[in-house]
């Protein structure tokens, strides 16, 4: 279980719906988090603006805006500045990994989603966040 707040918010931006089935289940399961989903970018920076987030968990690969710019974008608004931001992709190269932390995500999981680990990363993004 994560730190202090009894309810954490997470949204997720992913365009695969077994990616969301999937992240939905698992984190559905934890009384501590609600979690929210957008299948495209705009809708993700919609939701990102009115809930304010604890957590967001953002694909690389998505329509429109990819994850990097939808980052920008994340980082450039005063709600969003400072939350933590999780990449999900399937570019799972080391130099992919280097060019994702590089533009600020938080940490950086690769598909196919690792459960235990996207568990552990989304506790320390939590804790980390609510300091």
């Amino acid at each position: 279980m994560a730190a202090q707040k009894d309810k954490y918010t997470v949204l997720y931006i992913e365009d695969n719906p077994a990616n969301l089935r999937l992240v939905a289940q698992l984190l559905g399961r934890r009384s501590d988090i609600h979690m929210l989903s957008a299948a495209e970018p705009l809708q993700g920076l919609e939701l990102a603006a009115e809930h304010k987030p604890d957590l967001i968990l953002l694909d690389i690969n998505l329509p429109g805006l990819n994850g990097f710019e939808v980052l920008k974008h994340l980082r450039q608004r005063e709600a969003t500045r400072n939350k933590p931001v999780i990449a999900i992709s399937a570019n799972a190269m080391p130099k992919d990994v280097k060019k994702g932390l590089a533009a600020g995500f938080d940490y950086y999981i690769t598909k196919p989603i690792d459960l235990g680990e996207l568990l552990q990363v989304v506790d320390m993004a939590l804790l980390e966040g609510s300091k």
